[in-house]
């Protein structure tokens, strides 16, 4: 038998939050076209990534609140959330009733304060409401706080389950979905050298971006051996060095992702490579800039 969540009302607050996230988004979008390319469009494009960010977070987290999910079977209880499934054997339950534990809310991860878990205390809450407002199913070892919307029904489900006697014999255990247990969710090195390549080549476009404004309307791309300038180009042709460098770090990106379960150390080392070429790529700007600002 299947149990929804309680009704939360952050859940329609946030749902308004992601609204009007994506619409400060569109409307920074437009200001962005309409403007310039120099300092201005640069600020007012961090926002825009910002905003869109923030809104993104906020659907996931609405999507993960959707995904909670109660069941009450003849040998346990199930708790589906967020690609995670909840065993609770029902032998193992000691009681089921109102909850005596205190627990604070996780602000930063509105509207989903009220899901977490803390092995030091044993206690794991996937809720959608505050403890005074849940139910504990309190085992011999830990207790875990639910918000069903009828209580009453999951209790007597529970209890008349329980008087069938289990028909065959589980374990507690939490299982991930296949997602869940993917090698990109937990591999904080290759995590860290996706997202610093891709934060180096933004870093890049907005660096020239800013400084577009000052350039003459031609500039120098190449010099020879002797620092002459030998390719004289329109100053809109300064935006190769962060496209190329965007593209190439999007390729070396999607390269590793597809050799990391074969060839891991290669994955490693193209990401890196993209990290050292954005870096490259700054310094090579910064020159031709200023050389160009200065003549």
């Amino acid at each position: 038998m299947s149990f929804r969540p309680n009704f939360s009302r952050d859940r329609l607050w946030a749902s308004l939050a992601a609204l009007a996230l994506f619409v400060l988004a569109a409307l920074t979008a437009f200001a962005i076209l309409r403007r310039p390319l120099g300092p201005g469009a640069v600020i007012l494009s961090g926002v825009f990534l910002l905003l869109l960010g923030l809104g993104a977070l906020m659907l996931y987290r609405l999507w993960a609140m959707h995904t909670l999910d109660y069941w009450v079977q003849r040998d346990a209880i199930h708790i589906h959330w967020h690609g995670e499934e909840v065993i609770i054997p029902l032998p193992d339950i000691r009681e089921i009733g109102p909850a005596q534990v205190a627990l604070r809310p996780a602000w930063l991860h509105w509207p989903l304060q009220w899901v977490r878990s803390n092995a030091q205390t044993s206690v794991f809450a996937y809720a959608t409401r505050p403890p005074a407002d849940s139910l504990a199913i309190i085992t011999d070892g830990e207790t875990y706080l639910i918000t069903p919307r009828r209580q009453d029904e999951l209790v007597a489900a529970w209890k008349e389950r329980q008087a069938f006697g289990p028909a065959r014999e589980l374990k507690p255990v939490i299982y991930l979905s296949h997602w869940r247990q993917h090698w990109l969710l937990h591999d904080r090195l290759a995590q860290g050298l996706m997202l610093g390549g891709l934060l180096l080549g933004l870093l890049v476009l907005g660096y020239v971006t800013w400084r577009f404004p000052q350039l003459p309307a031609t500039i120098s791309l190449h010099f020879n051996a002797r620092g002459e300038s030998d390719l004289f180009s329109p100053q809109r042709s300064i935006f190769l060095i962060p496209g190329i460098s965007l593209l190439l770090g999007f390729l070396n990106a999607a390269i590793g992702f597809a050799l990391y379960d074969a060839q891991r150390f290669l994955s490693y080392l193209l990401w890196s490579a993209s990290v050292v070429l954005q870096i490259a790529a700054l310094f090579i700007a910064a020159n031709l800039i200023n050389l160009a600002v200065g003549g």
